[in-house]
């Protein structure tokens, strides 16, 4: 009886313990971007994998605002010529004022994304859920 209460247990830790170091390696990634963006000197340019990613960061931990003020201010700051970098950016910010239930403006945002892009099925696809 033992024996069987013991590998119970581990088939219910075992799990547990998977998604905690999965959690762990997750927040550990994200503190160590952020803290090598902290380092840079420049910090106006970023590259464009770690912002994506910052991002993400954001919108899981539901921080929208500071999720459009930071893209807002990449796509003032930078010069950036590549459609699809740009389109990505405003498809983001369309994302969170979705989010945050402003639908004309995230309209808009879309808009802007699908002009640069018209192509991308992501913009497509949030577009059509305004």
């Amino acid at each position: 009886m033992f024996e069987l209460y013991i590998i119970i247990l581990i088939c219910f830790l075992l799990p547990v313990c998977y998604f905690i170091t999965n959690n762990l390696k997750y927040i550990y990634k994200q503190a160590n971007i952020l803290n090598n963006i902290k380092k840079l000197e420049n910090k106006i340019y970023i590259e464009y994998k770690d912002i994506i990613y910052i991002i993400n960061t954001y919108i899981k931990r539901k921080k929208w605002l500071h999720c459009i003020a930071m893209l807002e201010f990449y796509l003032n700051q930078s010069s950036i010529s590549e459609n699809k970098i740009l389109a990505n950016y405003y498809n983001y910010i369309g994302l969170c004022y979705q989010l945050i239930d402003m639908y004309k403006i995230a309209k808009k945002y879309y808009l802007k994304a699908y002009n640069k892009q018209p192509n991308n099925k992501e913009i497509l696809k949030n577009l059509n859920n305004i």
